[in-house]
């Protein structure tokens, strides 16, 4: 009798004791969803104050363990994070070894209020612009009243294998030159194949490219190609940083990631010596969107408006 009675105890115990080993998972993984929605929260909620001391931050601690790391040198007034500061960088860096044309082609501009070249254009930059959405195209169109001036040409189409030759042929006929300085690519989808195909035509110094910095190095991923991939707001897109560094090494070297863990910046390799090249882990930055947005007032397109027009220098005319 006593026997069955410590059995049986010792099954309840038993019982008990998975009961509450797994209300005490369920806790803890309530917690931390909590814990991941108060960080979002705080993240959805900060101010430009918050943005620029958290890159501040991470830019002294990138200048502490990667000195000549280009990502130390990050700003922006149209891109999307730090961005314009790295083109900024690495454009002055190559210039010290090799002549700048002082031309892009950038794919996937946007409507021109956030992108990785309007900065370059107010620079005194020529180049092309290219989008897949009508509606961005037109508010271009709307903002600059022409897709066609001495400096910038702008054009909507949806960037395929099959229409990416005649598409760069198009735009250096515009720019003048192959001799590109800067080629930035961001479709949110077939980008690594479509990065292949331009690169039978053009050899561009400094390279731009977005990948997938939900998966680190040295996970290898690129979606399969599909010529009418729209991006669904999920996790497949793109390449992982791993991909396009295999992708690109023959021709091209890895010099350094943005720090929202967007874009990567990868430089043509006759041209490296101007860079300190760093591993790959190091490199790499997470995904930080967070830290997304334009600093101070916003965007707009009347200063280049006033130089695509000219009418700044009228203006000074008429002041003379």
């Amino acid at each position: 009798m006593l026997r069955q009675e410590i059995r049986h105890q010792t099954a309840v115990e038993h019982t008990l004791a998975e009961r509450l080993e797994r209300d005490v998972q369920k806790v803890s993984i309530t917690v931390q969803e909590l814990d991941l929605h108060l960080n979002a929260s705080k993240t959805a909620g900060h101010t430009h104050q918050d943005t620029a001391l958290m890159l501040d931050d991470l830019r002294r601690r990138i200048a502490q363990s990667m000195p000549d790391n280009p990502a130390s040198k990050g700003w922006n007034t149209y891109s999307q994070c730090d961005e314009d500061g790295i083109v900024r960088e690495c454009l002055r860096r190559i210039s010290t070894i090799a002549t700048l044309s002082k031309t892009f082609i950038e794919v996937g501009c946007g409507d021109g209020l956030e992108n990785n070249t309007h900065q370059l254009l107010l620079d005194g930059f020529k180049g092309a612009w290219l989008d897949g959405s009508p509606t961005n195209i037109a508010r271009i169109k709307e903002a600059l009243g022409t897709l066609t001036s001495e400096q910038l040409f702008a054009k909507e189409s949806f960037a395929t294998v099959e229409s990416m030759k005649s598409l760069l042929d198009e735009f250096l006929a515009f720019i003048g030159t192959n001799d590109i300085d800067f080629y930035t690519f961001d479709t949110d989808g077939n980008d690594l194949l479509l990065v292949r195909k331009s690169l039978e035509s053009i050899t561009p110094k400094l390279l731009c490219v977005e990948y997938n910095g939900k998966f680190p190095p040295p996970t290898i991923l690129s979606i399969n190609y599909n010529p009418v991939h729209i991006w669904s707001g999920d996790d497949y897109y793109g390449a992982t940083l791993q991909s396009w560094i295999d992708e690109l090494r023959d021709r091209y070297t890895l010099v350094s990631c943005n720090l929202s863990g967007v874009n990567a910046f990868f430089v043509r390799n006759d041209l490296v010596s101007a860079f300190t090249i760093y591993p790959t882990e190091m490199l790499y930055q997470p995904p930080r969107y967070w830290l997304v947005g334009t600093n101070g007032h916003r965007a707009s397109m009347r200063w280049l408006k006033q130089l695509c027009t000219g009418q700044y220098l009228a203006g000074a005319a008429a002041g003379h």
